[in-house]
């Protein structure tokens, strides 16, 4: 903006006096590239009455197009708060382009600037949003609401979008503002920007829709019965309840991965079949990757078995998810299983249900009889497929013993796990020939075939297109990267939509290790780089059945280079092919075309994903990628100097996403290893100052602290940067959302540094953090090291005690400072990680419990605590008491402590010689008898029991410090 001027009042008014005719003011404001105009022509009434919509005599409504839009729409990015200002005066008009421009514009706002137009978006509510609006700009300004802190308007507004309501006005059926295209397409985005609020507002729209629909009545719940599978949609056809499904089950999976009883308690407030199956499906997801892993959740393990033994889960059409669940549970452990007997005994038709079957089959004139054996054949028919669901290598004895006999009597269930009611459909996009055949081709063969095929059908049906042909290409590409050996001149010959599957194909079978041949791929690279966008092919098929250009093998290619370059060292390239490879990279990074591209998009930007994400899928960021593995392969290589100049000359542009802050941010340590006078000589450019960081910036350091492993040299880099961070009043800008934020990983690195000596307490880093960090993220900080802790094979010494003097630190400063609580949250890491001998935990637990009655286990360290029980019998009696003292705690809540604490802490205290520890168990006996724990003292009995015979055995004495 430095090369513009400000107009005095006499040039606006002179200005404003030629713009006699609408073709004249059209010219001005489409030409009028100064953004301080703004407000002087907004001072002079230059935006102030917009052409109002007139009805013709015919009927027909007409509206003139209002040029003074497309100016405010351009000057959004430079005076944002300025564009905000003349749109929020014209609530009362209802011309549709200033609608268009109010969410356009909205969506590319700082977003206090954008929250600022919601009186008059509320004033548009019942006339509509504008029939010229982009649906995509109504869904970016949400994502914007939700990105950037204004939740509360952000929710709302998406409901007024996604929530389904009836059409009062014709059959009753359910109806969204946004159409079903745009519904589906863009429901992802705003399921990603909603965080953790998602699955508390996307759920009640799937429950309404179904509502409306008419699926749920009192007597009967089909709903989502048109699904079959809940892990995918069986067509693509864009349908609502398709994308409400699909929005509902990835936010469950996310939310039951961080806080699995309120995820459940969630899904289980309105448990109609679709919901209960997506449930089945989610936990199934999540505790099977937990179970690979061997650390399975315990609170999702109880959800688990709440799911197993709840009758609506035993639903028919909700089989194969309940057989997923099982088979989830069992890969825990195979006595997770044992209750599934008593569960199959109750068979999966409900009184009710049997009810209103007999009811209607008795109108049919079938006898009682004959109804019980038919409701008991089902039912049959039922169990066996669970078992053969399940397997003999999961179930139970008695369960193995059944499943031989149904097999022997009734067969074999062929498929168990195939849906219910499953229908075969079309699939797509499809080859004109399979991908064994094309496999067999010799290459001549192969290239003939791809410059012979047409595309000749009517875009109706699952007919073969260039695009199905593409995906079998790129499949027997990556299995033999040598199927097209000694074909050349391919870009000439070949659709663009076949040579960016090749390179997919190359970059499959780079990552599956597999022998290239490189000539030919940096040949192809180099052709393909050189082509201009346009392609000699005219496009057959439908809109995604070929491509109409260069753009994505373009695409392709630069991100092939850009992870070559990464992988060089790994690979068979020699030092000149090397060098063509880095050539190929700088030539594309020559210039501002690959820039201009990016940028040119901004306004169509539909997809809500972080500057991270966005790095990943544009050509612009991939190729400063590109240009930073180049770096990280040496200062000794020929290209070093030229690849710093050309990123420097790249970063220097423009960047409205701030993907190219992410990718430094991501390539920060070959940087600091690879060209570190460069980095520091330009640091306060890109990562900012101790006294403010902007937007990019911000995107820069937080990419940064969170891929980059701590390391003491980043560490005293950064320092000034996170310090800007921790003081900055305004929401930080992430660069790759993930479910940290920036104060706690700054958190991270900090303890990382102090533990490890690399700082001490004059650490101005340090004194930032423990001073402006809010007590969750310096609580959240400390958990999650110990936490790392518990995933390490052992951790020295030093180590430990440093952590366990930081926490001491941190508890004196909670008794200090009651408010900040929080800040011992997470302590219950630092027990389960069983790095910390119980002596020095177990009197630490009551000390928080004292100061933190709210502290929480989260059902992790029951185990632990029963095993520390007989060594310090007074501390553990106590810490349990304090734990189980909330009687309204959910059972959910304390399982864990109950089932592995609750007897052995009781029996080590019973077992000493002192009176009133022995009192203090029985009290705790009868208290917690009264809360149901009815077999309490048979349990603790059978310990005592069993170690006066010298049965059971004594855990061993934990080291001590």
């Amino acid at each position: 903006m430095a090369e513009y001027q400000a107009p005095t009042a006499e040039q606006v008014q002179a200005a404003l006096r030629r713009l006699t005719s609408f073709q004249l003011r059209r010219a001005f404001y489409e030409g009028l590239k100064n953004p301080h105009w703004v407000k002087p022509l907004a001072d002079a009434g230059a935006f102030s009455s917009p052409p109002e919509p007139e009805v013709g005599s015919d009927g027909i409504v007409r509206e003139q197009y209002w040029p003074e839009a497309s100016y405010l729409d351009a000057m959004v990015e430079h005076v944002p708060a300025e564009v905000a200002e003349v749109l929020g005066t014209l609530a009362g008009s209802s011309n549709s382009w200033v609608r268009r421009i109010a969410f356009s514009a909205g969506s590319r706002m700082p977003t206090a600037i954008a929250a600022k137009l919601k009186p008059v978006i509320d004033g548009w509510e019942d006339s509509g949003y504008g029939w010229r609006t982009d649906p995509r700009d109504l869904v970016s300004f949400t994502v914007n609401l939700l990105q950037g802190g204004e939740t509360k308007f952000g929710v709302s507004f998406a409901n007024k979008l996604f929530r389904p309501i009836k059409d009062k006005g014709g059959n009753n059926d359910p109806v969204t503002e946004l159409k079903a295209h745009w519904y589906s397409r863009e429901l992802p985005r705003v399921t990603i920007a909603l965080g953790d609020n998602a699955l508390k507002t996307i759920l009640p729209w799937l429950t309404l829709w179904e509502k409306n629909e008419g699926s749920i009545g009192d007597e009967f719940d089909h709903s989502g019965f048109g699904r079959y599978e809940i892990s995918r949609r069986q067509n693509s056809y864009h349908e609502i309840q398709d994308a409400l499904i699909d929005a509902v089950r990835d936010a469950a999976i996310q939310h039951l991965e961080r806080d699995p009883a309120a995820a459940w308690a969630a899904l289980n407030r309105k448990p109609i079949l679709i919901v209960r199956r997506i449930s089945l499906y989610a936990v199934a997801e999540v505790l099977g990757r937990q179970a690979a892993t061997g650390r399975a959740n315990t609170d999702l393990l109880t959800v688990a078995r709440e799911l197993m033994v709840d009758a609506k889960s035993r639903e028919q059409l909700a089989t194969s998810d309940f057989i997923g669940l099982l088979r989830a549970i069992g890969a825990v452990s195979h006595a997770e299983l044992d209750q599934l007997e008593g569960v199959l005994a109750s068979g999966h038709i409900t009184e009710q249900e049997a009810a209103r079957i007999t009811r209607n089959l008795r109108e049919r004139g079938e006898s009682d009889a004959e109804i019980q054996d038919q409701i008991a054949q089902w039912d049959r028919r039922w169990r066996h497929r669970v078992l053969a669901g399940v397997g003999p290598d999961l179930l139970p004895a008695t369960l193995r013993e059944q499943l031989d006999v149904l097999d022997a009597q009734d067969g074999v269930v062929d498929d168990p796990t195939r849906p219910t009611f499953q229908m075969s459909g079309w699939t797509g996009p499809n080859s004109p020939i399979p991908q064994e055949e094309m496999a067999a081709l010799a290459p001549m063969e192969l290239v003939a075939q791809l410059e012979g095929w047409h595309d000749e059908g009517d875009g109706w049906g699952p007919e073969p297109s260039h695009e199905g042909q593409a995906r079998v290409l790129e499949a027997v590409v990556t299995s033999n990267p040598n199927a097209l050996d000694g074909q050349r001149d391919l870009v000439r010959r070949l659709r663009p939509t076949y040579l960016r599957a090749i390179l997919s194909g190359w970059e499959g079978a780079l990552k599956s290790e597999l022998a290239l041949p490189w000539e030919q791929v940096l040949t192809l690279i180099g052709d393909i780089l050189a082509h201009s966008d346009e392609s000699d092919f005219p496009v057959e098929g439908g809109r995604f059945d070929d491509d109409p250009d260069f753009t994505e093998a373009k695409k392709v290619a630069v991100r092939f280079i850009a992870h070559l370059a990464a992988k060089a060292p790994t690979t068979t390239l020699s030092e000149k092919q090397l060098g063509r490879l880095a050539d190929h990279l700088l030539t594309a990074a020559t210039g501002t075309a690959t820039w201009s591209e990016y940028v040119g998009t901004v306004e169509e930007e539909d997809s809500g994903w972080d500057p991270l994400m966005v790095s990943l899928n544009w050509k612009w960021p991939i190729l400063l990628r590109g240009l930073i593995n180049l770096v990280g392969l040496g200062e000794a290589r020929p290209w070093h100097s030229r690849s710093l100049e050309a990123l420097g000359q790249q970063l220097a542009l423009e960047d409205p996403r701030g993907a190219s802050r992410a990718v430094l941010g991501e390539g920060l340590a070959k940087l600091f290893n690879h060209a570190r006078s460069w980095l520091l000589g330009s640091l306060s450019t890109y990562f900012g100052t101790r006294s403010g960081l902007d937007r990019n910036q911000q995107i820069a350091v937080t990419t940064a602290i969170a891929m980059q492993y701590y390391h003491p040299g980043l560490y005293r880099l950064l320092t000034d940067s996170m310090i800007a961070a921790l003081d900055s009043t305004e929401q930080i800008s992430i660069g790759w959302g993930n479910d940290v934020s920036p104060q706690q990983r700054i958190g991270q690195w900090v303890i990382e540094a102090i533990i490890r000596g690399h700082i001490g307490d004059d650490d101005p880093l340090r004194t930032e953090f423990y001073t402006r960090a809010d007590p969750d993220a310096r609580g959240d900080a400390i958990g999650h090291t110990a936490w790392s802790f518990m995933h390490a094979e052992e951790v020295d010494d030093a180590i430990r005690d440093r952590l366990a003097d930081l926490w001491d630190e941190r508890v004196r400063h909670v008794k200090a400072h009651p408010e900040d609580k929080a800040e011992l949250m997470d302590f219950y890491w630092f027990i389960r990680s069983e790095k910390f001998p119980a002596a020095w935990w177990l009197p630490r637990l009551v000390e928080a419990l004292t100061l933190n009655r709210e502290l929480d286990t989260n059902g992790m360290i029951g185990e632990q605590l029963a095993a520390a029980a007989d060594e310090l019998p007074r501390v553990a009696l106590d810490a349990l008491t304090m734990l189980l003292a909330p009687a309204e705690t959910p059972d959910r809540d304390n399982y864990d402590l109950r089932t592995h604490s609750l007897a052995p802490v009781i029996a080590a205290a019973l077992k000493t010689s002192d009176p009133q520890l022995q009192a203090d168990a029985r009290s705790l006996v009868n208290h917690m008898g009264e809360r149901g724990e009815i077999d309490l003292e048979r349990r603790v009995q059978a310990i005592l029991r069993a170690n006066s015979e010298g049965d059971a055995t004594t855990p061993p004495a934990r080291d001590r410090w």
